[in-house]
């Protein structure tokens, strides 16, 4: 399952938007044509499946891209379309309507099944208990994943991946994680945000609602490589508007690049995607030096501060987090009342303490609700990235 959005399986990759596409070497001998109208929300695949979308075309949305010019069998398949939608007989209307409906009633369908195959399997799951996984053949994974991504609702399966992982590594808390994410998990079953279920939404009709104007500090960074693309998340503070925002990008050969300059201060309009954080690009105006990030003056305020976050994203795992003065003591970053929270022993830590020369510093990372991911730091009002 886990194979469809491997690079090496793709070639001819490119986009002139809103057109993506690309040929996927399956298991026949000529590799499927993979193309997709993101403005018509349209899709076509050479592959055998009667699914729609089917499994290579959604895939083929996960990539970045590059620009590049349409090769012939696009510009045939986006002119046959466009001819399509030249009639504008009230037949030709209607028959678009009603195939647009289908389309939309069948995925309602098919995804509404994925939900109720989620409730069996967490009651397979809770039946046998969470001590029971360990034991459990990768198959029987890998099959409930596939039945997920089949039912059109990717972040499920990519929920439940994540679950196998833990497994996989075990650990002195890998039940609590677990439990924690099947709790999730059976939330989901009863709130169903299209976003947590996998419901992608294409970049332009994001970037057609309305924007917000902020001079975004682009402070914490971090990049994770699933095996089938490579992805880098940035937390970014707004000086005017006081929120964080984070901005992701894909790639699916090489490094990605970051939405906006790492480390900078940028005027920059974003938009944000409905129910999350996340944000597309609008226009990046310039950056510059990035001026003091104030911060909360003990871990104490810092964790009440998440409560909102959590509120509107209880799926989410990592938050932007940030004290005032503090220093380190054993495995903990130490704030001035004397809290503590444990912070990640990395690259990030080092470059910290080679900065800060021990001395109190204010601190910046990322919060998993076990450790801190150290990403920047400030001495005497000056910002320095360290991860």
């Amino acid at each position: 399952m886990r194979t469809r959005a491997v690079p090496t399986r793709w070639q001819g990759l490119g986009k002139a938007l809103p057109v993506l596409w690309g040929l996927y070497t399956g298991s026949g001998s000529t590799p499927y044509r993979v193309c997709v109208d993101l403005a018509a929300g349209s899709a076509k695949c050479t592959c055998p499946s009667r699914k729609f979308p089917c499994k290579h075309a959604v895939s083929l949305q996960e990539l970045d891209l590059p620009d590049a010019l349409p090769p012939e069998w696009v510009e045939e398949w986006t002119t046959r379309r466009a001819t399509r939608e030249l009639d504008a007989s009230p037949e030709a209307v209607a028959r678009r309507l009603r195939a647009r409906e289908k389309t939309a009633a069948n995925r309602a369908s098919a995804m509404s099944a994925g939900i109720d195959g989620l409730r069996d399997w967490l009651l397979d799951v809770a039946s046998a208990g969470i001590a029971s996984l360990p034991g459990r053949p990768v198959s029987w994974w890998q099959a409930f994943t596939a039945r997920m991504i089949d039912a059109q609702v990717p972040g499920v399966a990519a929920a439940v991946f994540e679950i196998q992982e833990i497994v996989a590594r075990s650990g002195p808390r890998w039940t609590s994680d677990v439990a924690d994410r099947l709790g999730g998990l059976h939330l989901l079953c009863h709130v169903q945000p299209r976003s947590r279920l996998g419901v992608t939404i294409p970049e332009e009709t994001v970037r057609a609602s309305p924007g917000i104007s902020d001079r975004w500090v682009a402070l914490l960074r971090l990049e994770t490589d699933d095996g089938r693309v490579r992805t880098v998340r940035q937390w970014c503070w707004g000086r005017q508007t006081s929120r964080w925002v984070v901005a992701i990008r894909h790639s699916a050969v090489g490094a990605p690049v970051p939405l906006l300059p790492h480390g900078l201060e940028s005027s920059a309009l974003v938009h944000p995607y409905p129910a999350s954080d996340r944000v597309a690009l609008g226009e990046l105006e310039g950056s510059r030096t990035p001026g003091p990030v104030p911060a909360p003056q003990s871990w104490r305020s810092a964790l009440a501060s998440l409560e909102p976050m959590l509120t509107a994203d209880p799926w989410q795992r990592l938050f932007p987090l940030g004290c005032t003065e503090v220093r380190l003591h054993g495995t903990s970053l130490v704030d001035t009342s004397g809290d503590g929270l444990p912070v990640r022993d990395d690259t990030g830590l080092d470059m910290a303490l080679a900065l800060t020369g021990g001395l109190p510093f204010d601190a910046w990372g990322l919060w998993d609700g076990h450790a801190l991911r150290l990403g920047a730091v400030s001495i005497d009002g000056t910002l320095e990235v360290v991860a």
